[in-house]
């Protein structure tokens, strides 16, 4: 029993892998959210089969409990001419909408985890890049306290730079904390041990600008379009079917066979003597009524028949329930036009922003670029005399530049993962592209 217990334990440190993209999506077919899916999808499957007929129904009646007469009917409700193929369509229209269901909700699920490990990345970045500042503003402290005795020495950019170093550790506790946050969360859809996830997911932001140059068409493919879309085809081939339905002459066609056994027969049979009172002069009857049995023979009855049940539409409540019908089909369309509609403006809304956040990045990277290429140091250089702590002050710009950048550059993300959302590209089951530019 040690033995077991012990090949466990060891054992389990290894069932854990590290945490990549492709184990982070494919945790979305786990949710309950898809699984019911499939089921629904399943379900419509079997509920497609063609039928000849809309029921069919034994009925059997007992007279009595004598047990002398039996009723056997086997009933059936035929289909009216066209009802086969209105339900067939109606089926395909249920299976479409449910598979756009199925889509939207799927893209969601991935949208949720793409966008948690964009922030994961950038926070982690972000940290390094709080470590770095941390640093230099480190280096900054010995310089200032190896000029503590000189002229030049200000007390003030003493005092700056120890607040400097307390903002620093509360962006570093924070970042802990969010990096901390998002792992948890992560461990909510997946068992990992370590976390695998880099950039080589993301396209190139030029790409993103090239593919924003020209206004989106928001099109039926669209994931809550498509749905809104097969929702109102739902709606107007159940209204087909049901108005093929109500067409029907024959509600029910059935044929019958009626089994009784014969019962006795018998007759009232008067019985009687007569005699004649000599003494009284009167004629006396001695009558009375005997009951006897017609026949001695049990006999048996049996008949076939059939019967025809006819609708007879006059007067009836059904134009109540054709118009509520129409009425559905009517506001299930106006719901795909103001969903297309909506998504429209929201796109629109979202490549201005997202083309306005790219230039802004543009100047950061841009500063940020002369400054590693040395160029703001040979300025600085210049006017100070390679004074150290301007070279610092300038090294602490470019890091909070590239901080501003970094934070621009999740905003341009984030907008490019919403417009895949809403494109319904990440309701595809390739998660090797989901956020490559044209996939």
């Amino acid at each position: 029993m040690k033995r077991i217990l012990f090949g466990l334990l060891c054992a389990l440190p290894l069932a854990a892998e590290p945490l990549t993209f492709e184990r982070l999506i494919s945790s979305v077919e786990t949710e309950p959210a898809v699984q019911a899916g499939e089921k629904k999808r399943k379900a419509i499957q079997s509920g497609t089969s063609t039928k000849l007929w809309n029921s069919l129904e034994l009925q059997y009646k007992l007279d009595g409990f004598g047990f002398m007469e039996h009723d056997f009917e086997l009933r059936f409700k035929p289909k009216v001419f066209g009802e086969g193929s209105s339900t067939e369509e109606y089926w395909k229209a249920q299976s479409s909408y449910q598979q756009s269901r199925a889509n939207f909700y799927r893209s969601f699920l991935v949208y949720e985890r793409y966008e948690r490990a964009l922030r994961y990345l950038t926070q982690k970045r972000k940290q390094q890049l709080h470590l770095d500042m941390a640093a230099v503003n480190k280096d900054r402290l010995e310089v200032l306290h190896l000029k503590s005795g000189s002229e030049t020495f200000n007390p003030e950019n003493l005092i700056s730079a120890l607040e400097r170093e307390s903002e620093l550790q509360a962006e570093l506790i924070a970042d802990s904390n969010a990096l901390r946050d998002i792992e948890m969360k992560f461990h909510s859809w997946i068992d990992f041990d370590s976390v695998a996830l880099d950039t080589s997911f993301l396209p190139k932001i030029s790409d993103i600008e090239n593919l924003l140059k020209d206004p989106l068409l928001v099109d039926d493919t669209y994931s809550a379009v498509a749905m809104a879309k097969h929702k109102w085809n739902v709606e107007s081939k159940q209204y087909e079917q049901e108005r093929t339905s109500s067409n029907k002459i024959f509600s029910s066609i059935g044929i019958g066979y009626k089994h009784s056994f014969g019962s006795y027969e018998y007759d009232s049979v008067k019985t009687g003597t007569y005699s004649y009172d000599y003494e009284n002069k009167v004629a006396v009857a001695d009558k009375k009524w005997e009951i006897t049995r017609k026949d001695d023979d049990r006999r048996t009855r049996d008949k076939f028949y059939a019967t025809l049940t006819l609708r007879l539409p006059f007067f009836g409540t059904d134009g109540g329930d054709e118009t509520k019908r129409q009425l559905d089909v009517l506001e299930a369309e106006s719901d795909y036009l103001d969903e297309k509609r909506s998504i429209t403006q929201k796109v629109a809304r979202l490549r201005e922003e997202t083309l306005a956040l790219i230039a802004q990045r543009n100047v950061q990277k841009n500063f940020v670029e002369r400054v590693d290429a040395g160029d703001v140091f040979k300025e600085f250089a210049a006017r100070s005399g390679s004074d150290p702590l301007l070279l610092l002050r300038a090294r602490d710009v470019s890091l909070e530049s590239e901080i501003k950048a970094l934070q621009l550059e999740y905003e341009i993300y984030s907008r490019y993962l919403i417009l895949l959302d809403y494109a319904g590209k990440l309701a595809s089951p390739d998660i090797s592209t989901h956020f490559k530019v044209g996939k």
